[in-house]
């Protein structure tokens, strides 16, 4: 039977703090122009659950990857993902994005989706 407990801050959302954070990128051209559209991924495991992680965009550029911390968790080790499209093309894409979570930012490589 799994251990639960009750979290001190529950709904906080904050930057992820989830360990074996994995990131990639992706672009795909955008309705045949030199546009591209950004698809982002990310998994990661914590020690317990349930929880919810998310992307969201950063002001200057870059995005941030964000946790709510639930209100009552299972001590179970739990594996989650989410996904990000920014739905219209960019007319600026470089070869790299910055993600950034608890540990600090990332330079993640955006790969062409074929």
């Amino acid at each position: 039977m799994a251990e639960t407990k009750t979290q001190q801050n529950p709904a906080t959302i904050r930057p992820c703090t989830a360990s074996g954070i994995v990131y990639q990128a992706y672009q795909r051209p955008y309705d045949g122009g030199s546009s591209k559209v950004l698809i982002l991924f990310a998994s990661c495991y914590y020690g317990d659950g349930p929880w919810e992680i998310f992307f969201t965009g950063v002001e200057g550029g870059g995005y941030q990857l964000l946790e709510r911390v639930p209100t009552i968790t299972f001590g179970l080790v739990s594996y989650y993902a989410t996904s990000y499209c920014s739905g219209f093309g960019l007319l600026e894409l470089g070869s790299t994005v910055t993600i950034t979570d608890a540990y600090g930012p990332h330079q993640v490589p955006v790969q062409a989706l074929e």
